[in-house]
């Protein structure tokens, strides 16, 4: 008995999916709101690419349209990102307690649906939905990605992130619905566990950084200047070690609190910039994402030699062997992680908190 329901239970069938999804789509698509609400995102996307690059183009400072384009998009891009964090859980927060109270929920519990495929569909609409804002913002971040002559792949991988940090969060906003028996509590829980990750946390972590310090002797490369007697016509400088006891930030240790944060995984998909780039000055190329991935590298290895070089690239005796923290293990496969057990785990207690029979029910809270 038990085994036959727990089967009914996840029993996933692909016209049952669809069948939840549409009529979940068709709920919205019959609302004007969601139609003036993506033309609105388009325009004002639109917008800041042009306001971007108007200085630029109208100056005929066409040296420079490469550099900024590539800035452009990336500022797009975050802000892409966090739009969609602000949209999504306003779609799944409210999908199974605003149709319980309603009275619509029931009618799917009682019908042959699977409570997997009520959840799942119910996510993959919400998913769609989502996508939507992204799909309408490519005719805005395209033509800037073409003139940033942004990688393809670079982009395509910014894509595959928030394609699946917009399925987590939909699934998070599901669980919280399911848990919950008012639409208003879910949603603003799902607004303040994704504002806590993008930037309650961060904030917590930079803290961390004046809090956690630990004294240590490392090898410090500066440039030595000599007396000016000394000093010959276009003669490089010279590059020294010597050893200091330094006060250090340990940010490594508190790295986790931004395993999950968006902006960090979206800065892990971008080209890795290297310490002896930044001495260079070489900016081709560099965007902000890549510049918070050096950022974020460099952070997590605070006891790496090339923090601790002052030299010039030019300088005699430069220490080209040090080994660049920037290169360090990926923050990705963490973070991606985490965010797919919470969403594991709320389409999981969504399914229970659906099936029927209901064993408990709280205070309030109906079937129908």
């Amino acid at each position: 008995m038990n085994a036959t329901r727990r089967t009914g239970t996840l029993r996933l069938r692909g016209r049952g999916l669809w069948l939840v999804a549409s009529l979940e789509l068709k709920q919205r698509l019959r609302s004007r709101a969601w139609v003036v609400a993506l033309a609105v995102w388009m325009i004002v996307l639109l917008g800041i690419g042009a306001l971007g690059l108007a200085p630029v183009l109208l100056t005929a400072q066409y040296d420079g349209v490469e550099q900024v384009s590539s800035m452009i998009f990336s500022a797009q891009i975050v802000f892409v990102m966090f739009a969609m964090l602000l949209v999504v859980p306003a779609l799944s927060a409210g999908a199974i307690n605003g149709d319980r109270s309603a009275g619509t929920l029931a009618t799917l519990q009682a019908s042959l649906l699977s409570p997997a495929e009520i959840v799942l569909g119910k996510l993959l609409a919400g998913w769609s939905t989502g996508l939507a804002f992204l799909v309408l913002a490519l005719p805005s971040l395209v033509p800037i990605a073409v003139l940033g002559h942004v990688d393809p792949l670079y982009m395509l991988r910014l894509l595959a992130v928030i394609v699946v940090l917009t399925a987590c969060v939909t699934a998070l906003g599901l669980g919280l619905s399911a848990l919950t028996r008012r639409t208003l509590s879910s949603v603003v829980l799902a607004y303040v566990l994704v504002i806590g990750v993008t930037v309650v946390l961060p904030v917590a972590w930079g803290v961390s950084g004046l809090v956690i310090t630990d004294q240590k002797e490392v090898t410090v490369y500066s440039t030595a200047y000599p007396a000016d007697e000394d000093v010959e016509a276009d003669s490089p400088m010279t590059c020294e070690a010597r050893r200091e006891t330094r006060q250090i930030s340990r940010l490594d240790l508190t790295m986790p609190l931004m395993w999950g944060n968006p902006v960090v995984l979206l800065a892990e998909t971008a080209p890795t910039v290297t310490a002896d780039r930044w001495r260079t000055g070489e900016d081709e190329g560099l965007d902000l994402l890549s510049t918070l991935k050096f950022g974020m590298r460099t952070a997590a290895h605070p006891l790496a030699p090339s923090n601790f070089n002052e030299c010039w690239i030019e300088d005699r005796g430069y220490p080209a062997h040090l080994d660049d923290g920037s290169a360090g293990a990926p923050l990705w496969p963490m973070g991606l992680g985490l965010w797919a057990i919470v969403g594991v785990a709320a389409v999981t207690l969504a399914i229970r908190r659906v099936a029927v029979p209901v064993r408990h029910l709280g205070r309030g809270e109906r079937i129908a």
